[in-house]
């Protein structure tokens, strides 16, 4: 039980590291959910600290210093469900209310940041010694500390009936961006396992927290292999399983069964409305908005024009974004752009063939010369010197 403990701590760390490294960028929602797996992997090591490890530092560090982080799960979970449902995470002045107990815990246990540290090391000593020692122990300002070991299921549970509610009120929202049905069907099913798993957990471990707060003198040993605790350890280590069952609930894109196949790039947008026009993708009309956006403004431009302008600018999800470059109009964001930028280049040279090359990179969305000339060289297989030449010539 101590090496599973142990292993799925691991396990869940280093989930939530890959998912915050490597999905924030694309989809910011995942940021909840490698709060959450975090935060349930502290709840791990404070079990083990208390119940398996034999070290006082670790258990001040995890059963004391930690004590607050324990309150965010909750709202993490909520932000995660809310961004997904609604496919934003925006989050707005009022959400900040949502840590006001994260707050409230952390006035509570900071007579503890101050006590000197032998004095911290003595009592976690007395603490590995008989566990029971926690039932009497007041450490707080504002409320008894050993009122967390019910609190935080209490907390983990409050969310739990939040989010259902949240559910019941938004879950049409998944039909707002017209999905199609393979994709809204894997997305409740994962929400729904998801609340279903946390939701076991929270039950198990505040009827754990009640056993042991009412059982006189129970041994570490009992706590340790209790069936209470091993389902606990079963539901938390289901979440990071569910993730790897359903990876494309990471993206919160629709379901691509094949794979992105190489494809051509167009320079003339009326070719590329034509190609988009024929796709009976769901995100089409995001598509459309976006190359209409992008022509119109002409926002290429800015040297600074970047996939994160652009979903600021038309308030879209980033991953539709790259969705829809990569599935619909089939061409990479950065290769539309330079072609886009390049076309723009040569009509102004067409226009005045004596125009200084400088300014022609400037007002093309260049930084200088060098750039503007490779990215030409590269549409064009010629360098901008050699192109100025030969329509001279004509």
């Amino acid at each position: 039980m101590d090496g599973m403990l142990i292993f799925l701590v691991l396990f869940k760390l280093v989930v939530s590291l890959v998912l915050a490294v490597f999905n924030f960028r694309v989809n910011r929602n995942t940021i909840y959910l490698s709060g959450v797996l975090v935060v349930i992997a502290l709840f791990g090591l404070l079990h083990y600290s208390i119940f398996a490890s034999e070290s006082p530092t670790m258990l001040i560090f995890m059963g004391v210093y930690s004590i607050p982080t324990y309150y965010l799960v909750g709202p993490f979970l909520y932000f995660y469900f809310r961004s997904t449902l609604l496919d934003s995470s925006k989050i707005y002045p009022i959400d900040y209310l949502h840590y006001l107990p994260f707050f409230i815990a952390l006035i509570n246990v900071f007579p503890s940041y101050l006590r000197p540290w032998n004095e911290a090391l003595d009592l976690a000593n007395q603490i590995l010694a008989d566990p029971n020692y926690l039932k009497t122990l007041n450490l707080g300002w504002i409320y008894p500390s050993n009122f967390n070991m019910i609190g935080r299921p209490i907390f983990m549970l409050v969310y739990v009936i939040l989010i259902i509610k949240m559910y019941r009120e938004h879950s049409n929202e998944l039909y707002r961006n017209a999905l199609p049905d393979s994709h809204r069907i894997l997305m409740k099913k994962w929400l729904m396992l998801l609340l279903t798993v946390v939701s076991f957990a929270a039950l198990s471990y505040l009827a754990g927290a009640i056993v042991f707060m009412n059982t006189p003198h129970i041994p570490k040993q009992t706590v340790m292999h209790s069936p209470l605790t091993l389902i606990v350890l079963i539901c938390f280590l289901m979440i990071p399983l569910l993730i790897v069952i359903f990876p494309q609930v990471l993206y919160g894109i629709p379901i691509v069964k094949k794979k992105r196949k190489s494809f051509d790039h167009f320079l003339n947008a009326a070719e590329i409305y034509k190609y988009v026009n024929k796709s009976d993708d769901p995100l089409k009309e995001d598509a459309l908005r976006i190359l209409d956006s992008i022509h119109e403004e002409k926002w290429y431009l800015d040297p600074e024009f970047n996939v994160d302008i652009l979903a600021s600018k038309l308030e879209l999800p980033k991953h539709h974004i790259y969705y829809c470059f990569n599935y619909i109009i089939k061409s990479k964001f950065t290769s539309l752009r330079s072609q886009l930028r390049i076309e723009y280049a040569k009509n102004l040279l067409s226009s005045n063939q004596e125009m200084d090359l400088e300014l022609v990179a400037q007002q093309s969305g260049y930084s200088s010369v060098q750039s503007f000339n490779r990215a030409f060289v590269e549409e064009e297989g010629i360098n901008i010197y050699e192109y100025v030449i030969k329509i001279k010539k004509r």
